[in-house]
């Protein structure tokens, strides 16, 4: 393993997959966290030799377990579940606050679309879900599997809707859909949980 770049999970500006590999080297100094099912998900440049996938373009790795991949299941793996939630909610508040810089610059006849009453209204039913998921006290919301799988889904969902009101700005080099996927697949290899129909 290829040792990953200093990046703190909460630098603002910092790709997603460094930010990942900055979560193993504070969980797991020296190793990669593996998800409960044998993979490891870090940068291209943590796992040079992984093979090509459909990840790699966005800088993202997958690679099977080695012995030295710190454990799939407990303690450990609980400490990066959890840690894996709370980089996923500074992505989501960090594009929150992009959205709302986007919109205040974009017009729709002589007032900005954030001024629109519909997407105001858009806008607050976000960050009060977004609040509501923080205020939500630690020990329930990071209970067990299921709960952190729960909280995973409300997130991706929240980070969808902001994407919806970004429209196509959002999916330009320099806008949040690729960081938001990213954190999507990385949430469901390494969250999903014990039982098919847990439900949000």
């Amino acid at each position: 393993m290829k040792p990953a770049p200093p990046a703190s999970p909460q630098a603002a500006g910092t790709p997603y997959p460094l930010v990942l590999d900055a979560l193993h080297g504070r969980v797991a100094p020296g190793r990669l966290v593996a998800s409960p099912t044998g993979h490891v998900l870090a940068s291209t440049v943590a796992l040079p030799d992984a093979p090509a996938g459909p990840l790699t373009r966005f800088g993202l790795a997958v690679a099977e377990a080695t012995p030295e991949s710190a454990f799939g299941e407990g303690p450990t793996a609980d400490r990066f579940a959890v840690a894996l939630l709370a980089a996923h909610r500074e992505l989501l508040d960090t594009t929150l606050t992009h959205t709302l810089r986007h919109l205040e610059g974009r017009t729709s006849g002589n007032t900005t679309l954030l001024a629109k009453q519909l997407v105001a209204g858009q806008l607050a039913d976000i960050a009060l879900r977004l609040a509501e998921d923080t205020a939500v006290p630690e020990a329930r919301r990071h209970a067990d599997r299921d709960a952190r799988w729960r909280c995973h889904l409300r997130l991706v969902d929240i980070g969808r809707d902001l994407l919806r009101l970004l429209g196509a700005s959002g999916f330009l080099a320099d806008g949040p859909a690729g960081d938001l996927h990213l954190a999507e697949v990385v949430g469901n290899v390494y969250l999903h949980a014990d039982t098919e129909d847990a439900d949000e």
